[in-house]
């Protein structure tokens, strides 16, 4: 399935996502306008490669509500895990003032706009390894590596301002 490359009138400017979305396939309905912005506009030069991969028809989400317990059963790879959460542990610490995310979920205790997470998708690879390891269940995060790095700072600190659930897309991969 061909996913629309921005076309991007320059190198300093990108194409708006309204127009961008204007050229999505109808055979890609199946995938929420939310996700489309968060996942294959803004990473739209990655999202080009794992699309040769991935058969995105086959993939359906839905928006759910996570509580903090289960933010901490989402995983990632080992490596990957120890890096985001020493980024968490840089954002707890005040070393990402003036990043808006960091900003906003501070002040705020949750997502500015939900991550994107694998359920039970053992069976496919993730695009995080070159598609040579399989997703690890129940959770693998997709999409939204500093979001996530953040809230399990904010959860693993217990930090005043933390939101007890967080709006979350889960995909599901047939």
């Amino acid at each position: 399935m061909e996913i629309p490359k921005k076309n991007n009138p320059t190198e300093f400017k990108e194409e708006p996502f309204e127009e961008y979305y204007s050229r999505w396939p109808k055979r890609l309905s199946n995938i929420p306008e939310g996700v489309v912005r968060m996942w294959f506009w803004d990473h739209n030069e990655q999202v080009l490669e794992f699309a040769k991969q991935y058969d995105f028809t086959k993939w359906k989400f839905c928006l759910e509500k996570f509580t903090n317990e289960k933010i901490l059963e989402i995983r990632h790879f080992d490596y990957d895990m120890k890096l985001l959460d020493g980024k968490g542990e840089e954002f707890l610490k005040g070393r990402l003032k003036g990043y808006n995310t960091a900003d906003y979920m501070l002040e705020n205790g949750t997502f500015p706009c939900p991550i994107i997470v694998a359920h039970n998708a053992g069976e496919h690879f993730h695009h995080a390894t070159d598609f040579k390891d399989a997703m690890i269940e129940p959770y693998h995060l997709i999409e939204g590596n500093r979001r996530f790095a953040y809230i399990r700072a904010l959860i693993r600190h217990k930090c005043p301002q933390l939101k007890k659930d967080h709006d979350v897309w889960v995909a599901t991969i047939e």
